[in-house]
């Protein structure tokens, strides 16, 4: 399955972003931006996105960015959640359980990693195009 979604145009900054949806207790969240991370080895979540959705809590972690500082660091839990990812067109991914840093805090975005989810698409973009899509393995 192939999902186009345009390149935002941020000046120098070059993000790839598509629309995803998750598993909650009783149905599927509301439709959300996230940033789709080729460097992100696992996916992370805010608190007001996670805190809906049907995960399973497997355990408690650290995150921290590419400054080695002790005050840098953020703690997480990890949990095991569904989710798809669609675009405007109506495509959308099957339905994939993915483990994921879940944020104690509503201070960072949604990224998707490859850790269980990135591992099973196949990501391309044309900058000169602003074009991108997925393809599903």
């Amino acid at each position: 399955m192939e999902l186009l979604r345009r390149l935002p145009d941020f000046g120098g900054l070059l993000r790839l972003v598509g629309t995803v949806r998750f598993k909650t207790k009783d149905d599927w969240s509301e439709a959300r931006d996230a940033i789709i991370d080729t460097g992100a080895h696992t996916s992370i979540l805010p608190l007001s996105v996670w805190g809906t959705l049907d995960a399973q809590i497997l355990g408690d972690y650290f995150v921290r960015g590419l400054v080695p500082k002790k005050e840098c660091i953020m703690k997480v839990r990890i949990g095991s959640i569904t989710g798809v990812i669609m675009d405007e067109l109506g495509n959308i991914t099957p339905e994939t359980k993915f483990r994921s840093y879940l944020a104690p805090t509503d201070e960072v975005p949604i990224v998707l990693g490859f850790k269980d989810l990135l591992e099973k698409f196949t990501v391309h973009f044309d900058f000169s195009r602003r074009t991108a899509y997925i393809e599903y393995k």
